[in-house]
């Protein structure tokens, strides 16, 4: 192999190696892409300069130094990050020994397990795009690597990979489809905890939802079986906070942990089943459609302030099935300690907040009332919603309320239940979603994080839990037509960036529904998936079980008996007698000083051999006419083989044969 042909292979291994890190770049320690760069110069540097070859003894303690590096990094070699850390050290030492072809399969081969790994990582469908990319230029460089002649262009060895690749199609859709599954999506495995936590938060102060107003990220997807519900029926419930400090609502951990009763709902009779699709955000709760009364499987609860939640954090995609009563009602009657909760307010603070509160509890009969007289002030007054609230101060409900008069949904959620529990009505704030857009090509409601939204509820005697959003009073298009209806018009800097943002969305569309198909039907193809899969087709219970499992078992057979065959080829193959002993006849001719060329008829050889050596002209003319006569001639004379491979094994060039007479 010339200098050049090693040179492009290699090549094509250095690309693939670089591809194939790519991914892992953002979770790698700074030091191993680095020993990574420093050991791709340096082997180009030996290929092209002649640079030496690191000796043995260096490469055995690199490896021993990277090993304890990876261990002291994170703290153990076990996991998809320390794993991820290992492999790209062990492609970057094993470059640098890399002399024959089977070192450079051997990278590659790596390389399809940081394919594989970096998956783990990221599951996007822009990232599956691209490590399907990598696969195709990882094949392509393999057989680039085992060709013993000169590599192919490049345009042909990819070709040539492409086609492999579609020919495994059919056997990956099997395997794919049919065979057992652990419950839960395969990707699962790489999620690592803690590792998104964006969105909402278990706190919330002025200005927290304010900060997701613009986000374009998205939270979750829902769809409806049947009916689909208004945009202003589209609550989508994820947390309760019933604590409050003067200026930052929070959950109180030992009642929020609390179960629901069966006694504490009362069923309206308008249930809703629908599937969310839920991205990570490492936290336990649940988005659900006010108000939750069922979820399919053992994975969810439901906590007694009719929050959903899940038993592990949502640290990877998942997909569950809902029902809810828009119409249920909760907590028909409130034990006197938990009114006593609800109406808690901190000692101090808020001064005319509570003042207004006793002005609105004397001028109304009950408490209907009350809510019903702040709820006319918002709409009576100047209040504004905004996405750009000025700063608050140390009584920042007062100075809503009564000064700015300007904010997002927290201010206004946060006021009201301040009031309402000023007043002696029990309140709580309800974080979650409100509304999201539709997306006819995929079905799905798509729910971003600038949907965040959050609310108040109150509890009145006879009636339960009635959710009240003050911001319907003072920016009915919120609720009924989504952010974009709300924004006032003067509102310049932030009305300009959400005009920017929906065109983009509707651009997005079709790209929001290819990754919507990706999310559920591939990603999220899980254990369930393949039961309602087999069910279409009438495989139902214990008989798509047995039907999956003598799949398996049948295609485990099959690729054994490939595997089997295949390894059959690559047996070395009995040689024919004649070839061989002509072969060892040559031989012995080469020892003397008389090889045979190449491209040299066996005739034209024992023409050569006579010239050289009279004494050996007979034996080898009468040998050459022999062997010819045994390879091409299809019905040669009875006893000739026998007698050639006799002779030609007793034959001798050191001394006259008359082997042959």
């Amino acid at each position: 192999m010339s200098r050049a042909e090693a040179t492009a292979r290699l090549g094509w291994v250095t690309g693939v190696i670089a591809a194939a890190t790519l991914p892992h770049l953002g979770h790698l320690p700074p030091w191993v892409p680095l020993l990574l760069a420093v050991c791709v110069l340096w082997r180009l540097g030996v290929a092209t300069r002649g640079l030496p070859v690191p000796p043995g003894w260096l490469r055995i303690a690199l490896a021993f130094v990277c090993f304890l590096g990876v261990l002291a990094t994170y703290g153990t070699i076990n996991g998809l990050h320390p794993g991820s850390a290992l492999l790209v050290v062990m492609m970057a030492l094993k470059l640098l020994e890399t002399r024959r072809a089977r070192d450079l399969v051997v990278l590659l081969l790596i390389a399809y397990f940081l394919v594989f790994a970096g998956f783990l990582h990221n599951q996007s469908l822009p990232w599956g795009v691209y490590l399907l990319g990598v696969a195709w230029l990882t094949t392509a460089a393999l057989q680039q690597a085992t060709r013993t002649r000169a590599p192919l262009p490049a345009g042909e060895a990819l070709a040539l990979s492409g086609r492999l690749l579609v020919g495994a199609i059919p056997v990956m859709l099997i395997l794919f489809l049919l065979f057992p599954r652990l419950p839960g999506p395969l990707w699962g495995i790489g999620a690592s905890p803690g590792s998104a936590t964006t969105g909402l938060s278990e706190e919330m102060s002025p200005g927290d939802i304010t900060e997701l107003g613009l986000s374009e990220e998205l939270a979750f997807r829902a769809r409806f079986d049947g009916t689909v519900p208004r945009n202003s029926e589209l609550y989508w419930r994820a947390l309760v906070l019933d604590e409050f400090n003067g200026r930052t609502w929070r959950r109180s951990r030992p009642r929020s942990q609390m179960p629901l009763q069966p006694e504490q709902l009362s069923s309206g009779g308008q249930a809703i089943e629908y599937e969310v699709v839920i991205e990570p955000h490492g936290r336990h709760w649940v988005f659900a459609l006010d108000v939750p009364v069922a979820a399919e499987g053992d994975e969810v609860v439901q906590a007694a302030d009719l929050r959903l939640a899940t038993v592990r954090p949502v640290n990877e995609r998942r997909t569950m099935r809902l029902t809810s009563d828009l119409a249920a009602v909760a907590d028909l009657t409130l034990p006197p300690r938990d009114q006593e909760h609800y109406r808690r307010l901190p000692q101090e603070g808020n001064p005319r907040s509570r003042a207004l509160a006793q002005q609105l509890r004397a001028g109304s009969a009950d408490d209907a009332g009350v809510i019903q007289a702040l709820l006319s002030r918002f709409r009576a007054e100047p209040f504004y919603y905004t996405l750009l609230p000025p700063p608050l101060g140390s009584d920042p409900v007062d100075e809503f309320l009564f000064e700015t008069r300007e904010g997002f949904c927290e201010h206004y959620a946060s006021a009201f239940a301040t009031v309402m529990r000023a007043a002696g009505i029990p309140a709580r704030v309800v974080l979650g979603y409100q509304g999201g857009e539709f997306n006819p090509l995929s079905g799905y409601h798509v729910i971003r994080q600038s949907d965040a939204h959050a609310w108040t509820e109150v509890w009145l005697e006879g009636q339960g839990w009635i959710r009240v959003d003050p911001v319907a009073a003072v920016a009915p298009y919120r609720v009924s037509d989504g952010l974009m209806g709300a924004l006032r018009a003067g509102e310049a800097r932030a009305g300009r960036s959400v005009q920017a943002m929906q065109w983009r969305r509707q651009a997005a569309r079709v790209w929001d529904a290819a990754n919507t198909w990706w999310n559920t039907s591939v990603i999220g193809y899980d254990d369930a998936s393949q039961r309602r899969l087999l069910e279409r087709f009438g495989f139902e219970g214990e008989h798509a079980r047995t039907l999956v499992i003598l799949l398996a078992i049948g295609l485990a057979a099959s690729l054994l008996i490939l595997a089997l065959v295949l390894a059959r080829g690559l047996l070395p193959k009995r040689r024919d007698p004649v070839v061989l002993a002509w072969q060892q006849l040559c031989t012995r001719l080469a020892r003397q000083g008389l090889p045979p060329q190449p491209g040299e008829t066996p005739r034209a050889f024992a023409e050569r051999v006579a010239a050289t050596r009279p004494e050996l002209a007979a034996g080898t003319r009468a040998l050459a006419a022999q062997y010819q006569q045994l390879r091409y001639d299809p019905d040669p004379a009875p006893g000739l083989r026998e007698g050639f491979i006799s002779a030609a094994r007793r034959f001798r060039p050191h001394r006259w044969s008359r082997a042959v007479r």
